[in-house]
């Protein structure tokens, strides 16, 4: 399968995100939030200069008549003409780098509870009110903080408006997944103010790019109980991006009253023939026909994928969960350096 995406790596500061192979690489930056250095856009002013140190770029790249003799023999490039065509492109930019787009600055907000819906014991969806001026970023993982009078402490809601469709949020509306707290006062909080019609402060949206760009291989994400939310945003955000690769979510609950999300991975598979999901349960009547499968994912993983040194994979879960998986995965030829672990504290 045609990998459609260049990953760009820029050392010096610190990017590494991916763009379509059919835009500049201007272009396909300013989709992804990031503006590099640029003026004219036309191949004649040499501000976007850049040097290829690993990769390559499409050999006929319209106008560069600026560029000199030895430009060219130095590797160097017009971003704003360059259209990637290698699965990776690491480069050095020539001049200095501009201020990056601001969408979605953490501030804090005062906003009105719209609606409250207890999705399992431990999950509650909330939604809240926002201004025209409050944006998110949809290619990102954003997450709120809810600020408690009297506690410092900070726990991550994750922004979770799967149905969005376009890149930003501005008609009013966000989704938070507000997960139990292991702290008491945080959850005694929550039960008294987590009503409709109250008033509640947050801070954010703040950015989590805590896990690595997927978009050359198969991919397999397994996750345990609440971490499904940040696991499927990932999921939705990897899809809606163009990842053409097969994806396959593995999540694990221990009954099934404790399952949630179901219908947005559902809804996900229906429009994206590229990705399936896979629900294991602990508990379970196995003489109960069922669409889910029975036992643990490490008990199970190996019936799905005999063989997973093809595949990048995440985990997403608690330490326990972690180190088991990472056994049986090895134990299935996965390749270290396609292993990636995401630790829920």
């Amino acid at each position: 399968m045609i990998n459609k995406f260049t990953n760009i790596k820029i050392p010096k500061y610190k990017l590494d995100y991916s763009i379509e192979k059919n835009k500049n690489i201007v272009q396909g930056s300013l989709t992804k939030n990031i503006k590099l250095p640029f003026s004219c856009r036309s191949g004649v002013c040499g501000t976007c200069k850049a040097k290829i140190i690993q990769g390559n770029v499409h050999a006929n790249n319209k106008i560069n008549h600026v560029l000199t003799e030895s430009d060219i023999n130095n590797n160097i490039i017009l971003m704003c003409q360059a259209e990637p065509v290698s699965d990776l492109l690491e480069l050095e930019i020539i001049s200095p780098m501009p201020r990056q787009i601001q969408s979605g600055k953490p501030r804090e907000i005062i906003s009105e509870i719209l609606s409250v819906k207890q999705i399992t014991p431990e999950v509650i969806d909330i939604s809240i009110s926002v201004s025209k001026r409050f944006y998110f970023n949809l290619n990102q993982l954003s997450y709120m903080e809810i600020l408690i009078p009297g506690l410092e402490i900070k726990e991550k809601y994750y922004i979770s408006n799967f149905d969005k469709k376009n890149n930003q949020s501005n008609d009013g509306v966000i989704n938070i997944l507000v997960i139990k707290s292991k702290n008491l006062d945080v959850n005694e909080y929550l039960n008294k103010n987590l009503i409709a019609g109250e008033v509640i402060t947050l801070k954010g949206p703040y950015a989590d790019n805590n896990f690595p760009n997927f978009l050359t291989k198969p991919t397999l994400l397994l996750t345990n109980h609440t971490n499904i939310i940040k696991t499927l945003i990932i999921v939705n955000q990897l899809l809606s991006s163009g990842c053409n690769f097969p994806i396959m979510l593995i999540s694990y609950f221990n009954d099934k009253k404790d399952i949630f999300l179901m219908e947005e991975m559902h809804k996900l598979q229906f429009l994206y023939k590229n990705f399936s999901y896979k629900i294991t349960l602990q508990n379970q009547d196995g003489s109960n026909t069922s669409r889910f499968l029975l036992g643990s994912i490490s008990k199970v993983i190996n019936k799905i994928f005999p063989d997973l040194s093809s595949h990048y994979i995440y985990i997403n879960g608690d330490e326990s969960f972690l180190i088991e998986i990472r056994k049986k995965i090895i134990e299935l030829e996965a390749k270290e350096e396609n292993i990636y672990t995401d630790l829920y504290n």
